[in-house]
């Protein structure tokens, strides 16, 4: 039985429903219990997906309460096309229904201890990939504590540190099975990018194309000239999508490419808290899971949700605390990071593929600094860009893109790029 209000969850497909109800069925007994529905976060919080909260009461004593979360695509065919829901889905279903226990599997063979495994994402449920009715089902894990960072609050030192061992961890599971088991990430390894799937799209191209204008905006002609006339002149290479697909080609990741988290922005990772410390997090949304170098996941992270002031601080020693923690793993996994993943490669790697911490933060920074009572209406949105009328990020509404809080963090990202010698 659901008590819910009928105009939260009208996305919600009658298949996905049925689906909920076999699994609910399954754990607590056909009508031995009750459960509600409601939608999660607010606008701005998600895109690809619309997130329900499901708090599952127990009516036979014996059985515990549950709380699940439940991820749909939106139902309107042109916000599916804008925001990638369908080949999100997917690759989301690919990623619960595949790697992610392919790879707990390896790591479990190798006896080591709970702590140590790369186990940091929701337990599924269930994966749907029918067209218009494809779902996610899984814990909900604010249950036991995780909750979503406030994306206008700096990170601290100890998030990023936790992320960076995260990321070490999933890396490196990737790079032992392909040492020990090579068969099990062919499938994977021919993944085709997402933003592959869409290049020859010509709303999202131009919509591409004006955030180099938003970019630029960022900088003082004047006072920022250097950075300015070097932005331009790598603006000038080719179109935000060539400049882009040249960095996610995994040709020059080999042999040490991985199977990347892929959507490496705050909301998308979940943090535990006790007593006020920060002690865990969890990769969530796997919708633009990819195969490719490791540095995509690293620099679209540390460009996206850093500050400048922090990594001026501290991004080296993140980036040593991210190849310890890979080269630790492997070493558990019974293989050799000198061999897999040396440190001298990780720093090529940086030199040639991390301007596209740039492009990612180009892409997602409109979003970040767009106030959630601002965010546009998607719907809208997606009529709009559908018609050719919304090729801008503010055109679009995500006013963030002019906002001192953007103008400040993508000046930060542009100078930081530069002086780094990525572009």
């Amino acid at each position: 039985m659901a008590d819910s209000n009928e105009d939260e969850t009208n996305e919600i497909p009658s298949k996905v429903m049925a689906s909920l109800n076999t699994l609910l069925d399954s754990k607590f007994g056909n009508k031995n219990y009750t459960y509600k529905i409601e939608l999660v976060g607010k606008k701005g919080d998600n895109y690809m997906g619309i997130v329900y909260r499901i708090d599952v009461c127990a009516t036979n004593l014996e059985k515990r309460n549950m709380k699940l979360i439940l991820k749909v695509p939106p139902q309107n065919p042109l916000r599916r096309n804008q925001f990638f829901a369908r080949p999100g889905f997917l690759r989301e279903a690919l990623a619960y229904d595949h790697f992610l226990p392919l790879a707990y599997e390896f790591q479990t063979a190798k006896d080591l201890k709970a702590c140590s495994i790369f186990c940091e994402y929701p337990k599924c449920h269930f994966t749907m990939t029918e067209e218009f009715n494809e779902a996610i089902c899984m814990n909900d894990l604010q249950e036991t504590g995780y909750y979503m960072h406030d994306r206008f609050e700096a990170l601290t030192y100890e998030h990023v540190a936790l992320v960076m061992v995260i990321y070490g961890k999933l890396h490196a599971t990737s790079l032992a099975m392909k040492d020990q088991t090579p068969e099990k990430l062919t499938t994977l390894k021919q993944i085709v990018d997402i933003f592959v799937q869409r290049k020859d799209d010509p709303q999202l191209n131009d919509y591409f194309e004006s955030l180099k204008k938003s970019a630029l905006r960022s900088l003082d002609q004047k006072r920022d000239s250097d950075y300015w006339c070097k932005l331009t002149s790598y603006f000038q290479q080719g179109t935000f999508y060539e400049l882009m697909l040249k960095l996610l080609n995994v040709n020059g990741s080999e042999p040490y490419a991985v199977v990347c988290h892929g959507d490496c922005w705050i909301n998308n990772i979940l943090f535990k808290y006790e007593n006020g410390k920060v002690t865990d997090a969890c990769l969530l949304d796997w919708q633009i899971m990819r195969y490719g170098s490791p540095i995509i996941d690293l620099m679209y992270f540390l460009m996206s949700c850093t500050t400048q002031e922090f990594r001026h601080q501290h991004f080296n020693e993140m980036i040593n605390i991210y190849h310890t923690s890979a080269a630790e793993h492997i070493t558990k996994l019974g293989s050799d990071p000198k061999v897999l993943y040396p440190r001298q490669e990780l720093e090529k790697q940086l030199k040639t593929k991390g301007a596209i911490g740039l492009l990612f933060a180009m892409i997602v920074l409109p979003i970040l600094t767009t106030k959630s009572e601002d965010v546009p209406d998607l719907e809208e949105l997606s009529e709009k860009v559908s018609a050719g009328k919304s090729t801008d990020a503010m055109e679009a509404g995500f006013v963030g893109a002019k906002s001192a809080i953007f103008n400040q963090r993508m000046r930060g990202i542009i100078c930081d790029t530069i002086d780094w010698g990525l572009i």
